[in-house]
């Protein structure tokens, strides 16, 4: 693996599957800066995820996606990118992720992720629709795509997110070459 790669962390998943959490934790207790790309991608456009999908579609949206993810994994420093469940759907995100960062694919099951989502209605690809057909047919479309990219899958059921980003920060030690401190 190559230096290149290790310098940053990506976490993939599903809506739901705890990539933002779990990366603002990662960050921490790797010393990394977190990068949540839904984040950067709303500062950038300044207008929110909904917003974008509602004003200018999902196809601009991921536009800004891949724009967001290729600058990100160009910066210099070290970074956890928290990225959205979507970015694997177009070939050059997943090209870009391979090349550029170890991803880890945080794989929760369907109803877990149902469970979690249904707490928060702001998703734009599940606003006004059913939660268990919509993830269940992203699963469908995407399960195959985490998995093709991921360096490392963890199923997060039934965990912590604080447990989920320990387990990872002690695979991704010997990795990196990072002690803990």
């Amino acid at each position: 693996m190559t230096k290149e790669k290790l310098r940053h962390i990506a976490l993939v998943g599903h809506m739901g599957s705890g990539k933002s959490t779990i990366g603002s934790l990662l960050g921490k207790l790797m010393n990394y800066d977190h990068v949540d790309l839904d984040v950067a991608i709303t500062n950038q456009a300044g207008r929110s995820i909904g917003v974008i999908f509602a004003e200018k579609g999902e196809k601009v949206f991921r536009d800004l996606e891949e724009q967001a993810l290729e600058s990100k994994l160009s910066a210099s420093e070290s970074l956890v990118i928290s990225t959205g469940g979507g970015i694997v759907e177009r070939s050059s995100n997943r090209r870009l992720l391979q090349e550029k960062s170890f991803v880890i694919w945080l794989r929760t099951d369907i109803k877990t992720l149902v469970k979690r989502v249904s707490k928060r209605s702001t998703r734009p690809l599940l606003i006004g629709k059913d939660p268990l057909e919509v993830l269940t047919k992203l699963d469908a479309e995407r399960a195959d795509l985490y998995s093709e990219i991921a360096d490392l899958t963890i199923d997060t059921n039934n965990m912590k997110a604080s447990n989920v980003s320990e387990l990872l920060f002690d695979s991704l030690k010997s990795h990196l070459g990072i002690e803990n401190e």
